[in-house]
């Protein structure tokens, strides 16, 4: 499997990270890979062998695929012939593209031709498609239409996720009082626009601190890691890291789990 990311149109990355291509269609066997979870939902248009995902249950991969927030490592199975190309939407994006509860997305695979109209017609293009180029384009027109033609009005949780991504990240109950809510209400709004709650996505996003640090690294020293400050102790640390890799950090080191750092990264 070979993994490639695309960035969206600068104007549509308030919206969209991008596009992440995952081709095995030279690939000579089945393959299995740990994914992590990155603080993105996404639409996955999804050709030939189709695979399937491992989450909290298995989903074999609809010819679209759209999942929500992602709390813990899960799975995903592709074949030889096998090819995806991906939109990875930013925290809110996805309940402002289906005007859904993203509660009732989060750890769950939907198929995308039956929850919302116009994909279809967006994966047969890809499919006639000869270019990466001219594939990227083409999505680029589509989530132009859906978030560029339409007012989108700035919600709690996006002023929310803008605030956890500071370096110094409040608690979630400085948090709430930054934004002069409840906590209550804040929980109940962030479920509701992201999926997470306002706690678990601070987690996802301060693991992704931690590994992007890790990547240089090949061995782990707990006094030397730059964001052990941001935990209570090590046993915390190593219970987060399991939870988002299903490795400790040493077997993680050793295992040099690509696939999940490319997903993460991007």
């Amino acid at each position: 499997m070979v993994f490639q990311f695309h960035p969206a149109l600068k104007s549509l990355q308030p919206f969209l990270k991008g596009y992440l291509e995952a081709d095995s269609r030279l690939a000579n066997a089945r393959a299995s890979h740990t994914l992590f979870p990155n603080g993105y939902s996404g639409i996955f248009f999804n050709f030939g062998n189709l695979g399937k995902l491992a989450i909290k249950e298995e989903y074999q991969t609809p010819a679209v695929s759209i999942f929500g927030q992602i709390d813990q490592c899960f799975e995903a199975v592709h074949w030889p012939g096998a090819y995806s190309l991906g939109a990875l939407l930013q925290p809110t994006a996805l309940s402002k593209f289906l005007r859904e509860d993203m509660a009732a997305f989060t750890n769950r695979a939907v198929d995308g031709l039956a929850v919302r109209n116009g994909l279809r017609i967006v994966y047969d293009q890809l499919r006639e498609a000869t270019t990466i180029e001219s594939k990227v384009e083409r999505l680029n027109r589509f989530f132009a239409e859906v978030f560029l033609r339409t007012p989108h009005t700035s919600t709690l949780a996006d002023a929310a996720v803008s605030l956890l991504h500071q370096p110094l990240t409040a608690s979630i109950k400085g948090l709430a009082n930054q934004l002069r809510v409840s906590e209550r209400h804040l929980e109940i709004q962030f479920k509701k626009y992201v999926g997470l709650s306002p706690k678990t996505y601070s987690l996802i996003v301060r693991f992704k601190r931690m590994e992007q640090q890790l990547q240089a690294k090949s061995t782990v020293s707990w006094q030397q890691l730059g964001f052990a400050n941001d935990y209570y102790d090590q046993n915390h640390f190593i219970k987060d890291f399991r939870r988002f890799t299903g490795h400790t950090p040493s077997d993680y080191l050793v295992h040099n789990l690509e696939m999940g750092r490319s997903y993460l990264i991007h």
